[in-house]
């Protein structure tokens, strides 16, 4: 039986990839390209080329956990050593030492890699281990609601303390978030916090150690057998589904997410203190959706409360812009227009807890129905994959986002402070990418996710057999 104390350390571990995530989802391509001023293609080269790495670096690090022999298990290793690599690495990528174009794009590549590769050496044995900590069916949905609560906060403290205090409008900045001056100390401090949330989830949960299970007899750690093990989960037709649909919803939600400041910056042009609000929205639904999730769990099959959650975000991400395009929404900005986006940033909150949740339950799901063909436990392999596919919305995400920018001209530099700046077909067209085209994108999820062939009574099924 788990204690609380455990659960609680194991859940405040997910506060460390919520605060990399949102920097890098909310601040990571507006700062380099409209603060610092690299060309949004160069800024999305080096995203995606960090995406490739993480593709290569996500399961490997899953496989040599799973076979990993040590007085500390298999997964608290790599946990304590991602710790001060991660805190260092994050903030010298928001510190640049550099000036001109090309050597930031390099500043850019080189420590996006470098906090990539440190999450992962943490994230993928951190997933795992919550695999590991229960088998039932429903338990494993709240332990991942809980843990995603933690991870929500971190979303909070970005845009609460970010957009609330160091981005705050000044007489030469009436967008904060324009000023390269409020980086600096604000990426220390969550930093810091990323430091501190690795090392109390690995020290709160050593107890588990001596319980939880060890390499597979005969398994071996060796950096080739990642292609191995790999080509063996690949031939489970849920766990293929579940990784494709999810790469369907990443890329896009990882488009709008890095477009969003751009958006709400100039399109619904929010200002410094309005823009909290509509965050904070939409992250607060998040954290509810997350808590109700159990409950939900319970009453639908995890695969309908996937399609449900997709559905939710795309329906409220586009509806906002639609309104406008068909001349229905308030004038902007007015208190009516800050109103409506508060309203659909809740709605898409909620979407989105459902699907991550339900996504996250039902890999571990997977995992043990591999666990039967094959008798091995590869946790790590199928969460690294997941890491990988939830990364995708940071990386390719915000490296298409960037391509785009270019795509239709947008403009940067000092003289670019509001929306006035922006010519108005410029602006235009960054709608319809932020709104319209991401739910649209969503179309070949639907399909992807119809091959997940594995629910409550065939996991009870399996259960039985692996006892």
């Amino acid at each position: 039986m788990l204690t609380f104390g455990v659960k609680l350390a194991y859940w405040i571990g997910q506060l460390a990839e919520g605060l990399k995530n949102s920097a890098f989802s909310i601040l990571l391509l507006f700062y380099f390209n409209q603060v610092l001023g690299v060309s949004g293609t160069l800024c999305g080269l080096a995203l995606f080329i960090a995406t490739l790495i993480d593709a290569v670096t996500d399961p490997m690090m899953g496989t040599i956990s799973d076979n990993w022999k040590s007085k500390l298990g298999r997964r608290h290793p790599f946990m304590y050593a991602s710790a001060l690599p991660l805190a260092i690495s994050f903030y010298c990528l928001f510190n640049p030492m550099v000036t001109g174009e090309f050597h930031l794009f390099l500043w850019l590549l080189t420590f996006t890699v470098l906090t990539r590769i440190s999450m992962t050496l943490y994230h993928v044995p951190h997933l795992a281990l919550g695999a590991e900590l229960t088998s039932d069916f429903d338990e494993r949905t709240t332990i991942v609601a809980y843990r995603m609560v933690f991870g929500i906060s971190g979303w909070l403290i970005v845009a609460g303390l970010g957009f609330g205090y160091f981005f705050a409008a000044t007489d030469e900045y009436a967008n904060g978030q324009l000023n390269p001056a409020a980086y600096p100390t604000f990426t220390l401090i969550l930093s810091i916090g990323m430091f501190l949330s690795i090392m109390v989830t690995s020290y709160g949960t050593r107890s588990l150690i001596p319980h939880l299970p060890g390499p597979v007899p005969g398994s071996d750690s060796k950096i080739l057998q990642v292609f191995e093990d790999l080509q063996q989960a690949l031939r489970n037709q849920s766990f293929r589904a579940l990784v494709l649909a999810f790469i369907m919803v990443s890329v896009p939600v990882g488009i709008a997410a890095a477009l969003g400041l751009y958006v709400n910056t100039f399109y619904w042009e929010l200002a410094p203190s309005q823009l909290p609000l509509v965050l904070l929205s939409q992250f607060i639904a998040t954290l509810i959706g997350y808590v109700l999730s159990p409950l939900i769990g319970k009453r639908w099959d995890k695969k309908v409360v996937l399609i449900a959650g997709v559905s939710l975000w795309a329906m409220a991400t586009a509806a906002p812009y639609l309104l406008r395009f068909a001349g229905l929404f308030p004038d902007v900005p007015t208190m009516g227009s800050l109103a409506l986006l508060i309203f659909f940033a809740f709605i898409a909150g909620t979407g989105i807890a459902q699907l991550i949740v339900a996504i996250s339950s039902m890999m571990a799901d997977v995992a043990d129905e591999h666990r039967l063909v094959t008798g091995k436990r590869n946790e790590g392999v199928f969460f690294g994959a997941f890491a990988f596919t939830n990364k995708a919305a940071g990386g390719l995400g915000s490296g298409i986002g960037g391509v785009l920018l270019d795509v239709i001209s947008w403009p940067r530099g000092d003289h670019i402070k509001t929306a006035q700046d922006i010519p108005g077909d410029t602006l235009f067209q960054l709608a319809v990418i932020g709104g319209p085209m991401v739910a649209l994108s969503f179309i070949p999820f639907y399909y992807a996710i119809r091959a997940y062939n594995l629910d409550r009574k065939r996991h009870a099924e399996i259960l039985e057999a692996l006892k």
